[in-house]
């Protein structure tokens, strides 16, 4: 009897698992790091990225080997000298939403008026570190989708962030500095 109870403890647990993977889609999402250590002040952001093929769960929406694009921080900035720190990576698939998730941390890394916290916030440019698409496991599986939609977008707003760029630049040329909107 107890033996019968265990094989199907197992054989449910083992549906259960196949039933929650679900099928990866491949679609561009929005993504910016964060990096702080326990024996320093300094933290460290990215900007905010967009990373064309990302593979996202369907299901859930998580991101695929979300740990790897830590990785990727985390080894930059030991590149860099500053090991021992601790990373994590925000993604979303809209821009709103990923601006809304920055904003939100550098409100609470700031603090308010009356109880300003002392951190050293540091941007990373993208020019410096750029985050690379890591592939999916599932890629030759039945069923995996490209949101062609999301890409298209995607490639809308790269095109409207290199223009501002490329127009930052010819203005600093001229004796007129560019006006540069404040980074929140």
């Amino acid at each position: 009897m107890r033996q019968k109870l265990i094989a199907f403890v197992l054989f449910t647990m083992a549906l259960c698992s196949m039933h929650v993977q679900g099928k990866d889609r491949c679609t561009p999402i929005y993504i910016f790091g964060f990096s702080a250590s326990f024996i320093d002040s300094v933290v460290y952001i990215t900007e905010i990225q967009i990373i064309d093929s990302a593979w996202v769960q369907d299901k859930t929406g998580f991101l695929v080997k979300r740990s790897n694009y830590t990785n990727q921080l985390n080894t930059y900035l030991s590149q860099q000298g500053m090991s021992s720190r601790v990373c994590y990576v925000a993604y979303a698939t809209k821009a709103k939403d990923i601006l809304k998730k920055k904003n939100k941390l550098l409100k609470k890394l700031e603090g308010s008026k009356k109880h300003p916290k002392n951190f050293d916030i540091r941007l990373i440019d993208e020019l410096e570190f750029k985050f690379k698409a890591e592939p999916s496991d599932n890629i030759y599986e039945e069923g995996v989708v490209i949101d062609e939609k999301a890409a298209q977008k995607a490639e809308k707003s790269k095109k409207k962030k290199t223009r501002k760029l490329e127009s930052t630049r010819k203005g600093s040329d001229s004796d007129v500095p560019p006006t540069v909107p404040p980074r929140h």
